[in-house]
């Protein structure tokens, strides 16, 4: 099971995705607005289509309020999530988004 630590922008401009090194982290942006867990559902569909994986295989272990937050993937390595995030934000770096799901 792969964990992954993300720092949450929501209500921005456009979905996306990018390494932040200062916090040592993924930054998520995301459309959905930060009321009633909206953001927070946006982002675990975010993250499932960018590690292509299905929904149910994406959960919460640390959300809440706060812009940080942990996500646990089922069905894969820290490694792995971390290579196909990598390739994601580089697709999206040169304008090749990631399939939908």
């Amino acid at each position: 099971m792969a964990r992954i630590s993300l720092w949450v922008k929501p209500a921005a401009k456009a979905d996306g995705l990018a390494w932040d090194p200062w916090r040592r982290r993924w930054a998520v942006a995301c459309r959905a607005a930060p009321t009633e867990g909206e953001a927070n559902r946006a982002v675990a569909r975010l993250m499932a289509r960018w590690l292509r994986v299905p929904l149910t295989a994406v959960r919460w272990e640390k959300a809440g309020s706060s812009r940080a937050k942990v996500i646990a993937v089922d069905g894969m390595t820290d490694l792995e999530a971390a290579d196909r995030l990598r390739r994601t934000a580089s697709e999206a770096r040169t304008g090749n988004p990631p399939p939908k799901a």
